[in-house]
């Protein structure tokens, strides 16, 4: 089968463990990657909240030069445009499209957004779970976007780069699909309306929810051409003992309900999170499939939401 995959933290975590990105114990390697016939992965680099200024900047440097070594010795290619993604899977490689989770990557220096860019990154979830320069992720509550938020987007857009608006507070969700002209994408969420329906109480549950999309967002993502990535994370599908194969189809049943067809895809979150043992590895994603089709969503819907929705929305936007 094919397989696009928007988000992942494998590098980071390899990184952190000197593991090795070819082939390891987690959920994600080169390796068990390359039984699909065709794999677009994005691979991001996750800022940790405690991180500003210089030296989330080093982090980010010193994670994404171990990224490009272990892309040459694996094989696979970083692509930069739609059409580099078409050629390296053309050629049997892995199409890796370099992310950066968390704005505060940029110390608040617009400059850095532009290299970024050159060195080939070309999605940028702006916030993580805190506030940071741009704007207040889904634990802070802070309200809308920075100034310096909005100039990144309008920034964003003029070089092509993609918004992920994953860990923003909603208000600022708002604000991203008011500056930006451009689809934009919530690369590894769930739904909000779901999750409210779960059985469990406490802070664990509102902070998933306030983490989830509600109707509104997905309906605004949907309308703006945008993207929704199916997050894997198992307190986001609902912590409970069915929270592996059949909470994702209730999770993406509710986002084609209210979103369409064309706006749901999958965005793991693969090694950045917990997750239930039905789904915990990249080589479990057929059975997913499957397990999907024997529930009711057809081949074709299947094939959109595994692959050719992500590959439509690339094309569009890079």
């Amino acid at each position: 089968m094919r397989f696009l995959d928007l988000h992942c933290d494998t590098v980071t975590e390899c990184r952190k463990r000197r593991l090795s990105v070819k082939c390891n114990p987690l959920h994600l390697d080169f390796d068990r990657g390359a039984a699909f016939s065709e794999w677009v992965q994005t691979f991001a680099v996750w800022i940790p909240d405690e991180l500003r200024g210089d030296a989330a900047w080093s982090y980010y440097l010193d994670n994404a030069a171990f990224f490009e070594c272990e892309c040459s010795e694996s094989g696979a290619t970083v692509c930069r445009t739609y059409d580099e993604i078409r050629n390296a899977l053309a050629d049997g490689k892995c199409a890796a499209v370099f992310a950066v989770e968390g704005g505060a990557v940029l110390g608040g220096r617009i400059n850095r957004l532009y290299e970024l860019y050159r060195i080939g990154v070309r999605i940028l979830t702006l916030t993580w779970n805190a506030e940071n320069e741009l704007g207040f992720g889904c634990q802070s509550a802070g309200g809308r976007l920075k100034p310096f938020g909005t100039d990144v987007v309008r920034a964003m857009d003029e070089l092509g780069m993609i918004a992920d608006v994953s860990h923003l507070d909603r208000v600022g969700f708002y604000d991203v699909l008011d500056t930006s002209r451009r689809p934009v994408l919530a690369s590894h969420s769930t739904s909000a309306a779901v999750l409210e329906r779960t059985r469990k109480d406490g802070t664990d549950k509102v902070f998933s929810v306030r983490r989830a999309l509600d109707d509104g967002q997905i309906r605004a993502l949907s309308e703006r051409g945008g993207l929704i990535g199916l997050n894997f994370c198992r307190s986001f599908l609902g912590d409970s003992p069915d929270d592996g194969f059949d909470a994702a189809l209730r999770h993406a049943s509710h986002i084609l309900e209210i979103g369409g067809e064309s706006v749901l895809a999958v965005g793991s979150d693969f090694d950045g999170c917990e997750i239930h043992p039905e789904l915990a590895g990249i080589e479990y994603i057929p059975r997913l499939y499957a397990y999907f089709t024997e529930h009711g969503f057809s081949r074709v819907l299947c094939e959109k939401i595994f692959f050719e929705n992500g590959l439509h929305f690339f094309k569009n936007v890079l």
